[in-house]
């Protein structure tokens, strides 16, 4: 090989290497987008604790969407788990603060408390359980919640058991729409 075809090679070596170079350089990551399940409380709650009370959980959730990233129904038995649209906090944690709010602005009670576990520190009037087995969705499609939810009584017996399925449409293809829906469906 000639000294003149020895540089070529070089100079075209080097120009590729600085131009994949310079491509790896240039590449970004997607940005990652959080949400958050969220309701506002009643003013009419403010002040002296009053309405019945009452403790919330545990609340169970299937594995596949205890997790920080949303995942979406493609069909029957496909998902997806999205790794840049995630939950701000656990999702349990959302879902349990949700339905207490909720709670307590449809029975007009400041005195409604997220329970994680059936040991409780103060006495209750009503103790509600909930077993989430589906809470997900398609995008432009609906979001389905099922649910198996039991009330126990003030001596902690099973008072009253129902099994809830409620679909809530998704108005769009985003990830905020999806949210909205997952939202609306956890209104009681």
């Amino acid at each position: 090989m000639t000294l003149l075809k020895q540089y070529n090679m070089i100079f075209v070596l080097a120009a590729v290497l600085s131009g994949l170079l310079s491509i790896s350089g240039c590449g970004t990551s997607q940005k990652t987008n959080f949400y958050q399940l969220e309701e506002t409380s009643s003013e009419s709650l403010i002040g002296v604790e009053k309405g019945s009370i009452i403790g919330v959980g545990p609340i169970n959730l299937p594995e596949y969407i205890n997790r920080p990233q949303i995942v979406t129904r493609n069909s029957a038995h496909h998902f997806n788990v999205s790794e840049f649209n995630r939950w701000i906090e656990p999702i349990n944690d959302s879902i349990s603060r949700l339905l207490v709010i909720n709670l307590s602005n449809n029975l007009n009670s400041n005195q409604i408390y997220w329970v994680p576990r059936s040991d409780r520190q103060y006495p209750l009037d009503l103790r509600v359980v909930i077993d989430i087995g589906r809470f997900d969705g398609k995008m432009g499609k609906d979001v389905v919640l099922e649910s198996r939810w039991s009330i126990f009584d003030k001596e902690d017996k099973p008072a009253m058991t129902k099994v809830s399925l409620i679909k809530e449409p998704v108005t769009g293809d985003t990830y905020v729409e999806l949210v909205s829906a997952m939202n609306k469906a956890l209104r009681l």
